[in-house]
């Protein structure tokens, strides 16, 4: 999907940015924690939210193979007792 891959790139430049920055905070010996870092909280919003588009762009072949899987353990079932 075009609008999808256009947002990934916009977010992909802002986590590269965030991420830079968090790398350089963790670098520094100042936090204990990498979720103690100013920028931990938004590079990891950006993070997932670029997940959520992935998932999103391929989630008719995700449902399609989930729904195939239902459908075949169903009428697998309903032939058992058809048979039985």
């Amino acid at each position: 999907m075009v609008v999808d891959d256009h947002a990934i790139e916009s977010l992909l430049t802002w986590f590269d940015l965030s991420y830079e920055e968090l790398k350089k905070e963790w670098i520094s010996g100042q936090y204990l924690k990498l979720s103690e870092c100013p920028s931990f909280k938004a590079t990891a919003a950006y993070r997932e939210a670029i997940n959520v588009l992935h998932k999103g762009t391929n989630f008719l072949e995700v449902m399609e193979d989930e729904l195939k899987k239902q459908l075949d353990e169903e009428l697998e079932i309903e032939k058992f007792w058809k048979d039985f």
